[in-house]
C-alpha cells in the first residue's frame, strides 16, 4: 500500500520515525500544510531531506487554492483572490477572467516549483450552492459550469506551465453538500441526472488534459449510502467508464470524517475501488497505517 500513499508530515522538520518509514517503506509522496511551513528556506530543505530519505524524487503535494486555502505565508502564496472573485471578472470580460486566472495560477506554479512541489490541489471544480454548507463557498468558481470549466482550466493551464500537475476536486461535486467531510459525513439529495450534468465540469477539463482528480467524502443519496471515495459506482462506472478517465485518482483526506473513523479501513476501501492515491495527512493517521504494513 506505501507506493499509494501521500502522506502529512508531523512538523518543520523530519522526526526520526518518519525518516524510518520514508526509507524502508517509501510512500508515493507527502503534503505540506502550515505545520509544516515556517520559511522557503526551510520547506525545500524539509522536501530536500524527504527525498534523500526516499532516494527518488518523491512527490511533494500542497493545497495552495488561493483565498482562504493558503498554507505558505508570503508571496506570491498569500493575499490571492478566492476563486469565486474571478467570476466577477470574467462576467465584464471573459479573457480578462481567464487571463487573471492563468497569470495567477503560473507565477503560483512557478514559486512552487522553486521550492520543490510537484503537486497543488487546485483548481476546485465544483459549483457553488447558495444551500450548501459554506466548507466550499468562495472556492468554488461560480454556479456556473462554463464559467467552472472556463477559469478551472486557465488555473489548470497555469499551474501545467509552471510544471506543476494539477489535482481537480472534489468529484462528482462537493457544492451541494450538507455538512463539512472534515468533522461528519455529508449527503447529497440532488437526482442522480443533476448530479451527472454538474460532473461536467471534471469531464471537460480531463477533456483538456486534467491527469488527476480528487474525490469527495460525500454520500449522494439517488446512488446508494456509499460515500463518493468509496463508491464502485462514481469512481469506476462514472469516473473511469463514462467519461473515460485514465488518470490518477486521488483520495480526499482519509483522515476526516467524512469516511469515518478508521483509517487503515477507509485506505484498503478506496485502493479496492479504484483510488490510485491515497491521502493520509494527519500524522496519527500516517502512523496507524504504517503499523498496518508492518503486519
Amino acid at each position: 500500500m506505501n507506493e499509494h500513499l501521500i502522506i502529512g508530515l508531523q512538523g518543520l522538520q523530519l522526526t526520526e520515525q518518519e525518516r524510518v518509514w520514508l526509507k524502508e517503506k517509501p510512500p508515493l509522496g507527502v503534503i505540506l500544510f502550515a505545520r509544516n511551513i515556517e520559511s522557503p528556506e526551510q520547506a525545500k530543505a524539509l522536501l530536500d531531506d524527504v527525498r534523500d530519505c526516499t532516494g527518488v524524487k518523491t512527490w511533494a503535494a500542497i493545497d495552495e487554492e488561493g483565498g482562504r486555502v493558503n498554507r505558505l505565508p508570503w508571496a506570491p502564496f498569500n493575499n490571492r483572490r478566492h476563486a469565486a472573485e474571478y467570476e466577477s471578472i470574467y462576467k465584464m470580460d471573459e479573457q480578462a477572467g481567464v487571463d487573471a486566472v492563468y497569470e495567477d495560477s503560473l507565477i503560483v506554479g512557478r514559486a512552487l516549483a522553486e521550492l520543490g512541489f510537484t503537486h497543488n490541489c487546485a483548481p476546485d471544480l465544483d459549483l457553488f450552492h447558495p444551500e450548501g454548507h459554506g466548507i466550499i463557498g468562495k472556492r468554488a468558481y461560480s454556479s456556473d459550469i462554463d464559467v467552472v470549466v472556463a477559469l478551472g482550466a486557465a488555473c489548470m493551464r497555469g499551474l501545467h506551465d509552471a510544471g506543476i500537475e494539477a489535482v481537480g476536486k472534489h468529484f462528482p461535486g462537493h457544492g451541494r453538500a450538507n455538512a463539512d467531510s472534515h468533522v461528519a459525513v455529508p449527503e447529497v439529495d440532488a437526482a442522480l441526472p443533476i448530479l451527472l450534468e454538474e460532473s461536467e465540469t471534471f469531464r471537460r477539463l480531463i477533456k483538456e488534459g486534467l491527469k488527476h482528480v480528487m474525490t469527495a467524502h460525500v454520500i449522494y443519496t439517488a446512488v446508494n449510502r456509499d460515500v463518493g471515495t468509496l463508491s464502485p459506482f462514481w469512481i469506476h462506472h462514472v469516473l473511469r467508464e463514462r467519461i473515460g478517465f485514465f488518470g490518477q485518482v486521488w483520495s480526499d483526506d482519509l483522515c476526516m470524517k467524512g469516511v469515518g473513523d478508521d483509517v487503515v479501513q477507509a485506505a484498503n476501501a478506496a485502493l479496492e475501488v479504484g483510488c490510485d492515491v491515497l491521502l493520509v495527512c494527519e500524522p496519527e493517521g500516517v502512523a496507524e497505517v504504517y503499523r498496518s504494513l508492518e503486519g
